[in-house]
């Protein structure tokens, strides 16, 4: 089963992501913060990222940061949920174009079903 880690600090939208994916088949497991969030993914080594931007302890573009340095995750694919637009700079850290509304729940299947499938390499617009 294809694990994928949410790392969102607002409960609502952390439930919504587990439920929905958990419904799709997905092992979901849901980190708080940025340090427990790149804990998690160290131990976990997932197959997907859910992370939000705006986190208690490691704001999200650190976290991002963090992921592209380990080489242990640096391939692991990064879905940057966030109601905060940051322009160019997810970005810079690795992360596909900002949208600018919050994922619908068949949007989220959808791509986290093409991210955890897509080789990193065969789709140019996955990174």
């Amino acid at each position: 089963m294809k694990q994928i880690l949410v790392i969102e600090d607002n409960a609502v939208a952390a439930n919504l992501y587990r439920t929905t994916l958990v419904s799709a088949g997905y092992d979901v497991s849901v980190a708080t913060d940025g340090e427990s969030g790149l804990a998690a993914a160290a131990q976990r080594l997932p197959d997907l990222v859910l992370l939000d931007l705006m986190l208690p302890k490691i704001a999200g573009l650190e976290v991002l940061r963090k992921i592209r340095a380990t080489p242990a995750l640096a391939q692991v694919p990064v879905m940057v949920t966030s109601n905060a637009y940051t322009g160019r700079a997810s970005t810079n850290c690795g992360a596909p174009a900002p949208r600018r509304s919050s994922p619908r729940p068949r949007s989220l299947r959808r791509n986290s079903r093409r991210s955890s499938t897509t080789r990193l390499g065969s789709d140019p617009n996955v990174r």
